[in-house]
């Protein structure tokens, strides 16, 4: 009982902490594995993966090379995790925490967002022609590549920016800058050949997404941004479709 009652307050203590910039970046490493090492065995690419369009040719040329640049970068980031870590910088050991704390999330989110978004438009496409492994690897580049684009860059970035450049406060600023990301997170999904068909309902319920995971980024962090979404995503894949 004691045993549990520590777990439990150790768990508690490290939820209400948020993650800091380099625990975040270090405990999303096995997201990054997963897509960037699955994505050899599919056919699929997430539709904002700048990183593997940019090493695409790298990927064709050389499997081998793009398996050790992926890796090495991993490497990388856990050998700066080691280091960081001897000086108490960096806590590994957070990414339990995160994942049960993302994991609620992504039930909230599942429970309002992906239910409503599926009552309104019970013909969107959500992968059920796609493989289990190729559901999990997609979820994880969602999670991954879309936190950093649409949160990271175009929420951080153009928030920074605006107080930087404009006479916006920063309350103002984030505003602005959480209403335009979401919108283009929206959007997106209804580009490319594998994008959904257009509709005013649908653009509203996903933007309202983007909105979600932009207060959870601003709320606790990358890692947890991360995670949240990537569950949501296996979520959507494995009991909406």
């Amino acid at each position: 009982m004691n045993a549990l009652k520590r777990t439990y307050t150790r768990v508690t203590t490290a939820v209400r902490r948020r993650p800091d910039p380099l625990t975040s970046l270090v405990l999303t490493i096995p997201v990054y594995l997963v897509y960037h090492l699955g994505i050899l065995f599919i056919d699929l690419r997430n539709g904002v993966d700048l990183v593997s369009t940019l090493t695409l040719e790298l990927l064709h040329a050389s499997v081998g090379g793009y398996v050790a640049v992926t890796l090495g970068v991993a490497a990388g980031l856990l050998v700066a995790v080691w280091f960081m870590r001897r000086h108490g910088k960096v806590k590994p050991a957070a990414l339990l925490p995160v994942l049960i704390e993302s994991t609620l999330w992504a039930l909230v989110m599942l429970a309002s967002v992906g239910w409503a978004t599926q009552r309104v438009v019970a013909s969107l496409s959500l992968g059920p022609a796609m493989g289990v492994m190729d559901k999990l690897v997609m979820a994880a580049g969602a999670g991954f590549h879309e936190e950093i684009i649409f949160r990271v860059v175009l929420v951080s970035g153009t928030a920074l920016a605006l107080t930087r450049w404009t006479k916006l406060g920063q309350v103002r600023a984030l505003i602005i800058a959480a209403l335009g990301s979401a919108a283009l997170f929206a959007l997106v999904h209804h580009l490319g050949p594998l994008g959904d068909p257009l509709s005013a309902s649908i653009l509203t319920f996903r933007t309202l997404a983007g909105l979600f995971l932009t207060g959870v980024y601003l709320l606790r962090g990358f890692a947890v941004v991360v995670y949240t979404h990537t569950i949501y995503d296996v979520l959507i894949f494995f009991v909406l479709s």
